[in-house]
């Protein structure tokens, strides 16, 4: 399955499984890149290879699904594992070119603990008369 595929597929299962596991996938794609020329390695170690040139991000991709999987979590009602992948867009894209997609995660945060329900802890009087 292309990088693509497996981001359409991403934007419509439901299954979480199928989710972490495409999210994985994409965090682990590693792009190499092209070899320089022979007669350019001779000008030293700042040479470098040359990054690919692609149409399709997979670290674009990898956000968008993790976000995508996050909203599948709160739909579900499994508000820990999607405060999880909000919290993992915020450390693993925390670049200014992740700026928009760190903005949605941290949006998505806020919603999360504003709609978290309130925990009343009883604790007994000790002092009230029985």
């Amino acid at each position: 399955m292309s990088l693509w595929e497996r981001y359409q597929h991403c934007r419509t299962t439901t299954d979480p499984l199928e989710l972490f596991r495409m999210i994985e996938y994409f965090e682990g794609v590693k792009l190499s890149g092209a070899e320089p020329p022979s007669w350019m390695k001779g000008w030293g170690d700042h040479v470098t290879k040359q990054p690919v040139r692609i149409s399709i991000d997979p670290q674009a991709l990898g956000v968008a699904c993790t976000l995508r999987a996050a909203e599948v979590m709160v739909a579900a009602e499994r508000l820990t594992e999607a405060r999880t992948l909000y919290e993992r867009v915020l450390t693993r894209y925390s670049g200014p070119a992740w700026t928009y997609y760190a903005g949605l995660a941290k949006k998505a945060l806020l919603r999360l603990s504003d709609s978290s329900p309130a925990t009343v802890a009883f604790i007994p009087d000790r002092f009230a008369p029985h």
